[in-house]
């Protein structure tokens, strides 16, 4: 969704995080026609971009102010925080929301401890380990392993 904010066009997507999930991610926006930056610290994991990605990428590190700016985060209507490190992920989830307001912010946690902790300032959260257990119980299911 694109949003008007101080009359400044929002019309960005950024993945701060080039991991599987992180370039995958930002492959699959580029697929749709979005305008999407990919920022990382080793410019070895935009290898994992696919071949036809026509964003752009940022080395650097995503919880610098100066890596977002660099990044275009003042046009951002999507932050994704998909590094491999809880704490960056919720650093960057929290300078996007609360420091650049950038209205979509979804960030990836491990860590079943992290849950339900507050401060994100209505990021959304997204728990691989949640996704997996139901996933799998669902299958179970299905095929009569549990009921």
């Amino acid at each position: 969704m694109i949003q008007e904010n101080n009359n400044k066009k929002r019309d960005l997507f950024i993945v701060a995080g080039g991991s599987r999930l992180g370039a995958n991610i930002a492959s699959t926006m580029s697929k749709h026609k979005k305008n999407v930056t990919l920022i990382d610290l080793d410019p070895r994991a935009f290898r994992k971009l696919h071949p036809d990605y026509s964003g752009y990428t940022v080395e650097g590190d995503a919880s610098d102010i100066s890596v977002l700016e660099q990044a275009g985060i003042d046009r951002a209507c999507v932050v994704i925080a998909a590094t491999d490190d809880d704490n960056t992920n919720i650093m960057i989830s929290q300078m996007a929301k609360a420091v650049f307001e950038v209205p979509n912010v979804i960030a990836r946690l491990y860590s079943p401890e992290i849950e339900g902790i507050g401060g994100l300032n209505g990021a959304l959260i997204v728990y691989p380990y949640k996704l997996s257990v139901g996933v799998i119980e669902q299958m179970l299911r299905e095929r009569g392993c549990i009921k």
